[in-house]
């Protein structure tokens, strides 16, 4: 006999159309929505940096290039992390305007090697680390996309950020290290350790998730960059609330 999970499967070919239809529309009002609100969040973080003679910029998890396009100043020399393959093309042409003085293509961690990124449907939440499942905004993302976040994994080199730049940042005195890497911050900044022992960064910037994501306090940021000499200084909360920009500065 029939049980009521037939149902589902005897829904007509109209009424599945109706819904992805709907999901579609959905998808598209959230997507215009979210825009508008990260034109008027990078604004606010942009007139912040303005006042703060930045002299170079390390951005680890550029994506296609968002923070650089829309913060940086255009003569800003800048280091760019983005292990995505996906979207470096992209990375690389929306920021041809700018100082970008090289784009690295490994992950940033505490070790050397080889490391599995996690591919998302969205590709501005990939990640090492696989995505929580029982948060509200992945359940939320999965919706939209009527589907699974995590579309497969790619086998990409990992290294130290303290190893990679190594001797490259003696020219500078007032650095900005923006992190982005969803969830994975913390292993970055203690894989930095050596460039924050000469005191040329001033600046730390980390997206934090408005939920919980880390797996213990080892990894948490701000104890990370508190043992580092770095205090709060600006908190600029994204309009949707699902996350906050933390700026933390050198005491």
């Amino acid at each position: 006999g029939r049980t009521p999970d037939h149902k589902s499967f005897l829904r007509s070919e109209p009424e599945r159309g109706k819904e992805e239809m709907t999901k579609r529309k959905l998808s598209y009002f959230v997507e215009i929505l979210i825009n508008v609100a990260d034109k008027w969040h990078t604004k606010r973080i942009r007139k912040f940096y303005g006042n703060q003679s930045i002299d170079l910029v390390i951005d680890v998890g550029s994506h296609k290039g968002e923070f650089i396009d829309l913060i940086v100043d255009d003569n800003t020399p800048i280091f760019s992390f983005e292990p995505q393959s996906s979207v470096r093309e992209k990375l690389v042409k929306s920021t041809k305007s700018k100082n970008v003085i090289e784009y690295f293509d490994c992950a940033l961690s505490t070790y050397e090697g080889n490391v599995e990124l996690y591919l998302n449907e969205l590709t501005s939440t990939t990640s090492t680390l696989p995505p929580n499942q029982s948060n509200w905004w992945i359940k939320f993302k999965r919706f939209i996309l009527g589907r699974e976040l995590v579309t497969g994994t790619e086998s990409v080199r990992v290294s130290r950020l303290d190893k990679v730049l190594g001797n490259r940042l003696t020219q500078f005195n007032n650095i900005l290290l923006k992190i982005d890497v969803e969830g994975a911050e913390g292993r970055v900044l203690l894989g930095a350790k050596g460039l924050f022992d000469n005191n040329r960064i001033k600046f730390v910037q980390i997206e934090s998730a408005n939920y919980s994501i880390y797996n213990s306090r080892e990894e948490d940021p701000s104890i990370i960059l508190s043992g580092y000499g770095f205090k709060v200084c600006k908190r600029f909360v994204f309009p949707l609330l699902n996350f906050t920009d933390i700026v933390f500065e050198k005491r």
